[in-house]
């Protein structure tokens, strides 16, 4: 048995990494060179999943309050 599943993505473009810094140094030749770049991402967003079964909601329980601390005094 095969089951197919499919995914609907839609594209984000022009997304861009963190910046990458390339730092080259000789010591004791005061060379030193700096370069950068920021790496282009395509970031997709799936929008639907199909083909498989959506989970059912669960509904959580409500929040127990704890006591709060209470200063002890001497």
């Amino acid at each position: 048995m095969h089951n197919s599943v499919f995914s609907f993505p839609s594209i984000n473009p022009k997304a861009l990494d963190a910046k990458v810094i390339i730092f080259k140094k000789k010591r004791r030749k005061n060379y030193r060179r700096t370069k950068g770049h920021r790496q282009e991402l395509t970031r997709l967003r799936i929008t639907d999943i199909e083909g498989i079964e959506k989970p059912e909601k669960v509904e959580k329980p409500d929040k127990v309050e704890k006591p709060g601390r209470v200063a002890v005094t001497a």
